[in-house]
């Protein structure tokens, strides 16, 4: 008879979702595929800073999922960013809606679970259109 193994399974990836990307149709999208979320709104105020909610993220170890590319550019979200160790994934997918942006995400799971399991942050990655992934140099 075989041993159960004494290894624990990974830990399965928690998504943080942002604002940018809403709170229906990706959440949804990705919960109905199995799959870990969080939103914003549920943990933050609106207003909240985003060097805020970085640090907070980083700390529970949840990937961010957003649409806002600015974020790599901005000295105070960057360096909370590096100094968090946070993983993200921007979508880089112009006006889509909501729908079409869950179904952009969920094509390119299999590339973002691989990466978070491999990798650990802080990281960037583009989530482009038609699903590939492309690192972001951090400034």
């Amino acid at each position: 008879m075989k041993k159960p193994s004494a290894a624990k399974p990974p830990e399965r990836p928690v998504f943080f979702i942002d604002r940018s990307l809403g709170r229906l149709d990706v959440p949804n999208a990705l919960r109905s595929a199995g799959h870990s979320c969080e939103l914003h709104d549920a943990h933050f105020s609106q207003n909240t800073r985003d060097t805020v909610w970085l640090s907070a993220v980083a700390a529970r170890k949840w990937i961010v999922l957003t649409k806002d590319e600015r974020i790599r550019y901005r000295p105070l979200e960057l360096q909370a960013l590096n100094s968090a160790r946070v993983r993200v994934f921007i979508l880089i997918c112009g006006n889509v809606r909501g729908v079409e942006t869950a179904a952009i995400l969920l094509k390119a799971m299999p590339k973002i679970l691989k990466i978070v399991t491999t990798q650990s942050g802080p990281f960037i990655y583009f989530v482009y259109k038609d699903a590939t992934l492309k690192r972001a140099r951090l400034r």
